[in-house]
């Protein structure tokens, strides 16, 4: 399976993770966030850029405005 999981770091630098089984990441760009829905179909809206993805270990990192990101 390919499905990831989604890690979002605020402006602490802190990394949590925020949804987890993750098929679709879809752009929102007026509203400067991400839709991620997850295997059950569940959806959030989070607000960030992509800071990576990794593939080979399932994870995309979003950072969220103001946080410590490289």
């Amino acid at each position: 399976m390919c499905e990831a999981k989604v890690y979002v770091r605020d402006g602490d630098g802190e990394a949590r993770q925020v949804m987890e089984d993750v098929m679709l990441v879809q752009p929102e760009p007026e509203q400067d966030a991400y839709l991620l829905v997850n295997l059950l179909g569940e959806q959030k809206l989070v607000q960030g850029r992509i800071e990576r993805i990794d593939f080979l270990k399932h994870t995309i990192h979003l950072s969220q405005p103001g946080s410590n990101a490289s």
